[in-house]
């Protein structure tokens, strides 16, 4: 048997092996396991605490709060802008335009920025 018969053997195994798993468990969270879907898993199971200046960029931008809960739930993560190497993680978190920044402390949340992409970020908004 050539090995070019035996690799197609091998290949139509192992495809109907992943189509079995695939079918016996319909619904498992295949990419559970991506760190994003980890950190937003993370950031959705803490209590989510807003700051003042974070409510006053939300006004100024007029984001609503369904939209900015939405990036938080199925945003991307921007790994680029966060801080992930200091004591308490920042992650920067964007979706449709909008993009939310939010500081990861024992048990909260806590959104620091929001705001909309690509506008001038600066603001009335004092920091508190």
């Amino acid at each position: 048997m050539k090995f070019s018969q035996r690799l197609f053997r091998f290949l139509i195994g192992v495809t109907i092996g992943c189509l079995l798993v695939y079918v016996m468990f319909p619904n498992y969270d295949w990419l559970g396991w991506l760190p994003g879907k980890q950190i937003r898993g993370n950031i959705l199971s803490r209590h989510q605490s807003v700051g003042p200046k974070a409510m006053c960029e939300a006004n100024f931008f007029a984001v609503a709060e369904a939209d900015w809960k939405n990036v938080l739930a199925d945003g991307s993560i921007n790994f680029e802008k966060s801080r992930t190497k200091d004591q308490d993680k920042t992650y920067y978190l964007e979706n449709d335009g909008i993009g939310v920044e939010v500081l990861l402390k024992d048990s909260t949340a806590y959104i620091l920025h929001i705001h909309r992409i690509g506008v001038n970020t600066q603001t009335p908004c004092q920091d508190e």
